[in-house]
């Protein structure tokens, strides 16, 4: 039991570190209409508070890249990199984007850790995914 007890916080300090030593990565921005944005990011933080703190203090960054009213729009983040199109069936999940002139430029659409609403009136909405969505 000890040992057991042992490899769980060893695996615990181990997973810890790896997150710390990997902050979030934006590896693309994509303004999909006028007031739709869809980032893809890696190493996007695990909890509910820690998603929408990471947008707070980034989404001003994001707007400089883009022209886009902020008081009106929708992003949609998704934690995963790109893949390259086959155009069989499998690849129906795929989302890709036009504005990128490499192969690889699909996402997969089943890892979307956090979408953001905002409306002209100012009220922001956040809905969020557990990354153990898919266990249930």
């Amino acid at each position: 039991m000890k040992k057991i007890l042992i490899l769980v916080v060893i695996f615990s300090f181990v997973i810890t570190g790896y997150r710390i030593c990997h902050p979030t990565r934006i590896i693309g921005i994509h303004q999909v209409s006028e007031n739709i944005i869809v980032l893809v990011v890696q190493h996007f933080p695990w909890t509910k508070q820690g998603k929408i703190s990471w947008w707070q203090r980034n989404q001003s960054g994001v707007f400089s890249k883009l022209n886009i009213q902020e008081n009106n729009y929708s992003v949609f983040i998704y934690n995963t990199c790109y893949k390259k199109d086959s155009g069989t069936d499998q690849d129906s999940d795929l989302l890709c984007f036009k504005d990128m002139a490499t192969e690889e430029s699909c996402i997969s659409k089943e890892n979307r850790p956090l979408i953001i609403w905002r409306y002209r009136d100012g009220h922001t909405e956040y809905t969020t995914e557990s990354i153990f969505r898919r266990f249930y």
